[in-house]
């Protein structure tokens, strides 16, 4: 059943790919732009940081921002409710959105490190960890989207919430840099630990995305929705007469 769940969304996702070409056009123009502009990009191991770290924003892009706007649109629309009505056990549902979402994120990271190779050089030693990645991050995903209320809320939160972690995680340039507490909260972030696997595997980042994978897989749990929540009152008090 899993399998069948899972060629489902792949298809859905073939189907529709605006969003999918979108998240991955972004960081190997990106990877391009900083290369040419960086001043650390005659350093040693420069490159393989950078296709690192852009391949870390795409898993984010896909599988945070694309993939929970996603579920809350299947929710919104009903999807979630009427399969709970189901025989299908909704997790699987969830398990075979997950791993077409890792899947596809694993494709993009897998272009962009053959880019990096091809322009500068430069190989991602710690590829097959960014299976790893792209999990928690998609189980990050659930879980917020637990808490967009409504679809039409969807984008600006999701976008709002993933920027800040994208700047302190060593995207754009090294934590290390990082002044104090900031430096403090990037060792906290996923997305640090996700891109850090990538240059080379360290049970610490490894346990760190398992401990986040936990986090976020008990919080959808706890809180999952298969319904919008209802409208706000506008606070309008009708008078009589």
């Amino acid at each position: 059943m899993l399998r069948e769940l899972f060629l489902y969304q792949m298809r859905l996702y073939l189907r529709g790919p605006r969003a999918l070409v979108a998240s991955a056009a972004t960081p190997p123009l990106l990877m391009v732009m900083l290369a040419a502009i960086s001043d650390h990009r005659a350093e040693p191991g420069y490159h393989e940081g950078l296709v690192a770290a852009m391949a870390t924003l795409g898993i984010a892009s896909t599988c945070y921002t694309t993939f929970a706007a996603s579920l809350v649109a299947s929710r919104d629309a009903g999807v979630l409710k009427r399969l709970r009505a189901t025989p299908l056990p909704l997790w699987q549902h969830i398990a075979g959105r997950v791993a077409a979402t890792t899947v596809v994120a694993l494709a993009q990271t897998l272009l962009l490190a053959v880019a990096g190779l091809v322009l500068y050089g430069a190989w991602v030693s710690g590829l097959a960890w960014a299976v790893a990645g792209a999990v928690t991050v998609s189980l990050i995903g659930v879980a917020v989207a637990q808490v967009v209320p409504r679809g039409d809320a969807a984008a600006t939160l999701l976008s709002t919430t993933l920027l800040p972690v994208v700047l302190i995680s060593g995207v754009f340039f090294p934590a290390s840099e990082l002044p104090g507490w900031v430096g403090a909260v990037s060792e906290a972030s996923p997305l640090t630990h996700a891109g850090a696997l990538l240059v080379g595997f360290s049970w610490r980042d490894l346990a760190w995305l398992l401990a986040w994978s936990t986090a976020a897989l008990a919080f959808a749990l706890w809180r999952f929705r298969v319904e919008p929540a209802p409208p706000r009152a506008t606070g309008r008090v009708k008078l009589a007469g």
